[in-house]
């Protein structure tokens, strides 16, 4: 399970796998900005962030100057306004940008990253 939530002025993150996985993402009680795993708004600086649960949906997003050990990583903007970083279980053909994703309910072993399935219509849209 992702789970982010602030214990002592710290984002802690559970990796227990559970059949259903959630996201788990701060939004800043001052302007309302949403962020994951962070200590301050990254936008007004507040430490008054409040843990919101995602609908777990989101867009790949283009991803620049990644290092070896990051390959297999892609920035995924949710519809809650914040970007993470995931690993991406589909066709290695059909991950690209602009592809809609949702949080995969199976963990596996991935250690402490989120991974996102690709939405069925695209997986099958025989993109070869």
């Amino acid at each position: 399970m992702f789970h982010t939530e602030l214990r002592s002025g710290t984002a802690v993150q559970d990796d227990e796998s559970t059949p259903d996985s959630e996201l788990y993402f701060q939004r800043c009680r001052w302007c309302h900005s949403t962020t994951f795993q962070r200590l301050l708004c990254p936008t007004c600086g507040s430490t008054d962030l409040a843990p919101e649960l995602s609908d777990g949906e989101g867009v790949i997003s283009v991803r620049r100057g990644v290092a070896a050990a990051d390959a297999d990583l892609w920035p995924v903007h949710m519809t809650e306004g914040f970007v993470v970083r995931c690993r991406v279980d589909g066709p290695l053909h059909a991950v690209r940008p602009g592809v809609r994703v949702k949080l995969s309910s199976g963990v596996g072993e991935t250690g402490r990253r989120p991974v996102v399935r690709l939405c069925d219509e695209v997986a099958l849209d025989g993109w070869f």
